[in-house]
């Protein structure tokens, strides 16, 4: 399998691209985040969300039965202006388009990983347009997530925190997702594509300017 799992590069690092790729002989560097519980949002109505980027408007409709901690988190992000020029950083085409390693920003609040939510088994099979936390194991979502671009990609929700929480409408996918750069394909050293490690360093906006200019990102998110 060619990728076997997404990773939250700020608390892993190089061991989690490893596992993504399913390089055995990686090991852990660095300890796991602390655990910490968003608050519940089951039995709320689905949220609709509107995140502007390079490429015109997002329409998200977040699903709290699905994933009530995953959609509490993220409606948290979303609240708190987490959501501003966020890198597209990982879009890669047929797999998906990751987002939410950021370059270091002034007084940024931290936001300790969540437990993850029961997968549904009919949720298990990923179509094109959901949203999910991506994850280095078990009780690790945090910030990073990303929307699959693929009706049938065999290595999503295998994984615990694989915890669809929403999902971009298809008149966005086709008019928005469908325009995201892929060009840059992968991150190191799989691909040529940037590298979250130097992204989340000191002068990571610089970087993805500089050697990445035409990369897609969020500007904003908002409730509707």
């Amino acid at each position: 399998m060619k990728w076997l799992m997404l990773a939250i590069t700020v608390v892993v690092g190089f061991w989690v691209w490893g596992e993504l790729r399913g390089d055995a002989s990686a090991a852990p560097v660095v300890p796991q985040p602390t655990q910490a519980t968003a608050t519940p949002l089951a039995g709320v109505s689905p949220a609709q969300v509107v995140c502007r980027t390079t490429k015109g408007p997002l329409q998200i409709v977040v699903r709290p039965d699905w994933s009530p901690q995953g959609a509490a988190r993220f409606l948290q992000l979303v609240d708190d202006g987490f959501f501003r020029d966020i890198p597209l950083f990982r879009c890669v085409a047929g797999f998906v388009c990751q987002f939410g390693a950021t370059p270091p920003r002034a007084g940024a609040k931290a936001y300790p990983a969540i437990a993850d939510d029961p997968v549904l088994p009919e949720l298990r099979q990923f179509k094109a347009g959901y949203l999910s936390f991506a994850g280095a194991g078990a009780n690790t979502r945090a910030t990073q997530m990303f929307v699959t671009l693929g009706d049938k990609v065999d290595s999503l929700g295998t994984q615990p925190w694989e915890s669809p929480f929403g999902y971009v409408t298809p008149d966005a996918m086709r008019a928005t997702v469908a325009q995201f750069n892929t060009r840059y394909g992968d991150i190191p050293p799989w691909g040529a594509g940037p590298d979250p490690q130097r992204i989340q360093s000191e002068g990571g906006a610089a970087y993805l300017k500089h050697d990445f200019p035409e990369l897609d990102y969020i500007t904003d998110c908002a409730r509707q």
